[in-house]
């Protein structure tokens, strides 16, 4: 397939894109079905083959390697404007940006340095299991998704402004901040799309994402929390601890600002995906559910004994939560890069210059030359010396990006989809209602429209 850049591209073929993509995942992997390796989606290209990842992302620079690093595309100004909204999501080196916040968020998100905030992990694990237990009291049938995603949201403002919002509840409503993010993947993408079309109507729409933007990502909640951490101090260890300061000496508030919105943000809604999804496909799969059921319970005695050390053992838990995430990406969309100046070579083809390219997570992980039976949740595939998966492309699955603009997020992510999954696993006895049974079957763009995961749960008689 010819890959056409964007100045070649008719405002028609903008606004079928910015229709097409409506779709989850079905439409776009029906067309990556078609074509094997690319997905035309508009204006821009994108592609469903392994492969592309390293073309598109670029590896980072490997010490004591001869091998050449390929050259890295910058970001898509539609999506990622040139001047940094954060330092989280792009390292990308420019005149006048400071790489050296990034790196100190590295540090603060490395498996050992996160390893030591277990305690607080658990802390806020347990309470929302507290608050399970009291709705448990007036009925048995609960909507997982705001028991996840309100726990998740404390715990990601205590980790990163050594404060939380108190989402937690026994009611089972969702935290007004959390409902705002999740609406706002619904919407944003339609100017994000229409500002492909000629500047004469882009350029009203471009006000109105900056307007939408600071509504959404400088949520008033966050912008106190900041605040009070900033003016009052806090924990030496939490993340704002590890931002950096202007030249100067004076702290950059808004930086601070930005920065704690995307990780608050980011790590409450894209992890409560994937425990939903974890929960829903091992709730739909008995045989499956009874394996890693069977896994915890029989090494922890006491749930005292759940600990990450612990769950870190656990193959056939860690098969269940690879193909979770395979299976339900937390982001569907695309992640975009621009094609650099003289063109790029991507998984064979000449892409030109200014091209917008990116690899589809949801048409990756569910195309059959990736992965067998890619429809199906095989939590056997990700398991050494299985004959039958022994062709699937395991590196396909980049479910937190590529390369140096890697999400720095992907271990806490894991620490807490784990520790949250098991702890459930152990304490619970937990059935798909009839009404969720077809919960995965929903819509999306960059993010999934989450629907209520509704579930019915019994307290486990431990002495069975």
């Amino acid at each position: 397939m010819k890959a056409i850049s964007r100045a070649e591209r008719t405002k028609e073929d903008s606004i079928w894109a910015l229709m097409k993509e409506v779709d989850l995942g079905v439409e776009h992997g029906k067309n990556c079905d078609t074509f094997t390796n690319p997905c035309d989606g508009g204006p821009n290209t994108s592609r469903a083959n392994c492969a592309a990842h390293r073309s598109i992302a670029a590896p980072p620079l490997k010490f004591f390697s001869h091998q050449k690093r390929a050259k890295q595309g910058p970001s898509e100004p539609i999506r990622l404007p040139q001047k940094p909204f954060s330092a989280i999501g792009d390292v990308q080196k420019r005149k006048n940006y400071d790489t050296t916040q990034k790196q100190a968020f590295a540090y603060a998100f490395t498996r050992k340095t996160l390893r030591t905030k277990e305690d607080i992990l658990s802390f806020y694990i347990n309470r929302a299991i507290e608050e399970l237990r009291e709705q448990l009291e007036t009925t048995n049938t609960v909507d997982m998704v705001p028991i996840f995603g309100n726990a998740l949201l404390d715990l990601s403002c205590k980790l990163t402004v050594d404060r939380d919002l108190g989402a937690i509840n026994p009611h089972g409503t969702t935290h007004p901040c959390l409902e705002v993010i999740h609406q706002a993947s619904r919407y944003l993408y339609i100017p994000v799309q229409m500002l492909r079309l000629p500047r004469i109507i882009s350029y009203p729409i471009q006000l109105f994402r900056r307007f939408l933007a600071k509504g959404i990502f400088l949520i008033d909640p966050f912008r106190v929390l900041a605040k009070k951490r900033v003016q009052h101090g806090g924990a030496d260890n939490d993340f704002v601890s590890y931002m950096t300061f202007e030249k100067g000496g004076k702290k950059s508030v808004e930086k601070i600002i930005n920065n704690t919105a995307v990780i608050i943000a980011a790590s409450a809604e894209t992890t409560t995906s994937w425990l939903c999804a974890s929960m829903y496909y091992a709730l739909i799969n008995p045989l499956v559910l009874s394996k890693p059921r069977s896994e915890i319970r029989s090494a922890a005695q006491d749930v005292s004994d759940l600990n990450l050390d612990l769950l870190y053992s656990m193959t056939y838990l860690k098969a269940c939560m690879e193909e979770s995430i395979r299976i339900y990406p937390p982001v569907t969309g695309t992640f975009t890069r621009m094609v650099p100046k003289g063109g790029s070579h991507i998984c064979g083809k000449h892409i030109p210059e200014n091209t917008v390219v990116g690899v589809h997570q949801w048409a990756t992980y569910h195309n059959a030359n990736n992965f067998k039976h890619p429809d199906d949740f095989r939590p056997e595939r990700w398991f050494d010396g299985n004959n039958e998966y022994a062709n699937d492309r395991r590196n396909a699955l980049q479910p937190f990006s590529y390369g140096p603009r890697k999400c720095i997020g992907n271990e806490l992510a894991t620490m807490n989809a784990k520790l949250f999954f098991a702890r459930l696993l152990w304490e619970f006895d937990i059935e798909l209602e009839p009404t969720s049974c077809d919960w995965a079957n929903q819509k999306g763009h960059t993010l999934p429209y989450r629907q209520p995961l509704w579930v019915k749960v019994k307290r486990r008689n431990v002495k069975d």
